[in-house]
């Protein structure tokens, strides 16, 4: 049996960058940004309100996710943990959901800044960066020291991952 919670807790763990893919008018666009995440994985990042994945999101709020860490695993040449998700969008302008998004994505950085300090610059239509919440529809795990080559499709319904 599976501890999926573990599972994707280990695999969001191994790297602070995810690459995202938006739909816009001249077909897909794929961004790498870095991450943060909730227990219920919402995950949460920020850009630039001029960027093309943010203007393809306000257009558009489907989005797919890819989580992975390039490197090998210690003693292979082939060992691979990651994650795929389908999911929707948002741009967060309210203060609270704000202030969610910063304790979950400054709350990984290794400064172990006060993310209370960094609300109000990411809160107003004059920030130079928003923060946006990505909440998953659908999540697959490839994790090829149990599954090969294969990939699981994981049951969102009862997942809680430990922040």
């Amino acid at each position: 049996m599976i501890d999926w919670n573990a599972k994707i807790k280990e695999a969001l763990d191994r790297t602070e960058f995810m690459a995202i893919s938006t739909i816009g008018e001249d077909g897909s666009w794929t961004c790498p940004v870095q991450f943060g995440y909730s227990g219920t994985l919402d995950l949460y990042f920020k850009s630039m309100p001029h960027s093309k994945h943010v203007q393809n999101l306000l257009k558009d709020e489907r989005i797919s996710v890819a989580i992975y860490k390039t490197d090998r695993f210690p003693g292979s040449e082939r060992d691979v943990l990651g994650l795929q998700l389908a999911g929707t969008v948002r741009l967060l302008t309210q203060r609270a959901d704000v202030e969610e998004a910063a304790r979950c994505y400054y709350g990984r950085d290794p400064r172990k800044l006060d993310y209370k300090t960094k609300i109000d610059e990411h809160v107003g239509g004059n920030a130079e960066w928003n923060f946006f919440k990505i909440t998953p529809t659908e999540l697959w795990c490839f994790d090829s020291r149990i599954f090969g080559e294969e990939r699981e499709k994981v049951d969102l319904e009862n997942l809680y991952i430990q922040t």
